[in-house]
């Protein structure tokens, strides 16, 4: 799909403006534009359907990256990205896939059909199978724009099928091939294969987890550094090592396990020259400032005494010069044997010369893999088998995986199954692209940031949405991937590329309630290092500081908050991982939202009132049950749909004082 891009400059000594391209699937590249005289310059990108970024970069100054600032993801993205979208325009009144997105397997014998509806006409919409027609309900409805599900028991290995929309005198049927037929046509009829879906669909049970940034995190026991330390709590910068060990992260299991957590997400723990260990040098090696395999094994071990996971971060696109391979090449050049693992542009490679090869974003330190490369492909399936099965960790997550090819994504998640089925594979994308994620791949779910860049950003920080605005993207990012990859993506307010939230966040007093609703909605909640006690920080390197731990907070702080709501998810596990999702109150006007979540008789609802006065709620529309929920904050209520009773299992207003938690 192509798009025209201009830029205009204000300094009359640009000569060349070039645009650095983040494509919705494959890497980053840059083209230059055209010079239309009167300093403007112009481009026609030509980019895939879904939300690319781009930046751009003056006189061939390719170290330092340009945007306008109102239109930048984020006034602290030191890539100062830009995003652009393509969507591709609805000529059938009806969108629906046959595929897991909107045919997707929930558990034993329980599906859930979901669709979306483009024109006001359709007042039903439903699914024909045989002789059967099962009613979808309409969760919520945004200008034209209309939101339908249901659950079904099916038993069957397959099936033939077809969607009815109806309204305003009018029946139309949706076969295969987007077909949109007056009756049922038995030659055309979708088909879906339900037992092959029902072997992608058990799923590792991660309850909620914590990231840890291993330099920033404690620095405990001996240190084989080789690099000087910066003072423990300075203000980190881009190149500086802290010193965080492994030996550290054992030392605080017993803090982190009580905030509620299961799992732990670890940034790169192998061999680099750098501080964020993404310029891999080896690896199967441990960086040795930060630990050796005996303290790894022991983590693992005391992780899986308290019931925890592990989770490691890999950059399989790139890695350092130091890499053996690429060292290899530096030194016999076209007599390497490693010379197809590398995109290599000129030969012989000199140090001081750029553009000799393939490199991450044009970042010279940063060489790319040439992932067609067979021996490059079995070089990561040894590594998957180094460290699952030499130490049992239980999941990866894939770092830059959109720049990467399916196929190569597949192998490698192919190892890591059958090694341990249960392990959790998540990728990192930007871009809330499904593709990628399907079940051909393996990958069980991504990192969200559609809801962050989206939702959470939007509402919280630059407060330029309404509810129903809101409420409309989480369910338009919701109905982009199947339930399953929903459940298992991660969902975050910072992490290391992001400023801390409670940094950036307008009213401080909906923290909390950022929180809230983070939990409420379908995904595994992922809490970044420090967030638990507010550390602030902004852009990176801020976001990156060291560890603040307390001894006590009072009145203030999440602690208690966080430890509440991952409580509430590990009690209310078949809820949250099997449950409906719904908005049956939106009320602009009264800032009141409740997210209800239920599955059979039980039922949680999210009562959120962001008003600055108290506001009634009901409910539910049968019982009349009311609450009562304080201005800026919220409750959670459980009942069961067979008991006019309910309980108010956490309420944002009550803090109590915390015990200590060093």
């Amino acid at each position: 799909m192509k798009k025209d891009l201009m830029y205009i400059s204000n300094q009359k000594d640009i000569e060349k403006v070039h645009v650095g391209f983040f494509p919705v699937k494959g890497r980053y590249f840059r083209t230059e534009m055209k010079s239309r005289g009167n300093d403007l310059f112009e481009l026609t990108a030509d980019l895939p359907k879904g939300r690319s970024f781009f930046h751009y970069f003056l006189n061939e100054n390719f170290d330092k990256p340009m945007n306008n600032n109102g239109a930048m993801i984020s006034q602290y993205d030191s890539l100062k990205r830009s995003p652009i979208v393509f969507e591709t325009e609805i000529f059938c009144p009806v969108q629906f896939e046959n595929n897991p997105i909107f045919f997707s397997h929930i558990k034993d014998a329980e599906w859930e059909i979901r669709a979306i509806t483009h024109q006001q006409w359709i007042e039903n919409v439903s699914i024909v199978i045989d002789e059967n027609e099962f009613h979808l309900s309409e969760q919520y409805s945004h200008k034209n724009k209309s939101y339908w599900s249901c659950r079904i028991q099916l038993n069957d290995d397959e099936i033939n099928y077809c969607i009815k929309i109806s309204g305003y005198k009018q029946v139309k049927y949706l076969h295969e091939k987007n077909s949109l037929k007056d009756k049922i046509d038995s030659r055309s009829m979708m088909k879906i294969n339900l037992s092959e879906q029902k072997n992608f669909a058990e799923f590792p049970a991660f309850n909620a987890g914590y990231q840890i940034f291993p330099d920033r995190f404690l620095k405990k026991g001996n240190h084989n550094a080789n690099v000087d330390l910066k003072e423990w709590g300075d203000l980190p910068d881009y190149t500086s090592f802290f010193g965080g060990t492994i030996q550290g992260i054992i030392e605080k299991l017993d803090y982190v396990s009580s905030l509620g957590i299961n799992f732990i997400y670890l940034n790169p723990i192998f061999l680099s020259r750098s501080y964020h260990r993404y310029d891999c040098a080896d690896y199967m090696k441990i960086d040795p400032l930060f630990g050796t395999e005996e303290d790894f094994a022991l983590l693992i071990q005391e992780m899986n005494d308290r019931g925890m996971k592990l989770i490691l971060d890999i950059s399989l696109n790139h890695c350092s010069r130091d890499f053996f391979a690429f060292k290899d090449i530096c030194e016999k050049g076209e007599n390497s044997e490693y010379l197809d693992w590398f995109e290599i542009y000129n030969l012989p490679l000199k140090p001081e010369e750029k553009n000799q090869y393939s490199c991450w974003h044009g970042y010279h330190e940063l060489p790319q893999f040439n992932l067609a490369n067979h021996e490059v492909r079995n070089y990561f399936k040894n590594i998957v088998k180094y460290w699952m099965k030499n130490f049992q960790i239980n999941g990866w997550r894939l770092d830059v995986c959109t720049e990467m090819p399916d196929d190569f994504i597949k192998i490698f998640t192919d190892e890591v199954k059958a090694i341990n089925p249960q392990a959790l594979i998540i990728a990192e994308n930007w871009h809330n692209t499904s593709s990628v994620f399907s079940s051909e791949t393996g990958i069980d779910g991504f990192t969200n940031f559609s809801l962050y860049l989206d939702i959470m950003i939007p509402f919280f920080v630059q407060e330029n949405i309404s509810l129903k605005t809101m409420c409309s993207k989480i369910l338009e990012m919701n109905y982009s991937n199947s339930s399953k990859v929903n459940r298992l993506s991660w969902n975050f307010l910072s992490n290391h590329d992001l400023p801390r939230f409670r940094s950036i966040i307008k009213d401080s007093e909906k923290y909390d309630m950022a929180f809230a609703l983070l939990y409420s909605l379908p995904g595994t909640p992922v809490i970044y290092y420090g967030e638990e006690t507010e550390m602030l920080g902004l852009g990176d390197p801020l976001n990156r500081g060291c560890m603040e731990f307390v001894s006590y907070v009072e009145n203030e702080g999440s602690i208690k908050l966080l430890q509440d709501l991952n409580d509430l998810r590990k009690d209310f596990y078949d809820i949250f991982n099997y449950g409906n999702f719904s908005f049956p109150i939106i009320n602009n006007k009264e800032k009141k939202l409740i997210v209800k979540r239920s599955l059979n008789d039980k039922t949680l609802v999210f009562c959120f009132n962001f008003n600055n006065i108290s506001h009634e709620f009901i409910l539910d529309s049968d019982t009349k049950n009311t609450i009562v929920v304080e201005a800026k904050s919220f409750e959670v209520v459980f009942y069961k749909n067979s008991d006019s009773h309910y309980s108010s299992l956490i309420s944002g207003t009550n803090k109590n004082k915390l015990a200590s938690l060093v």
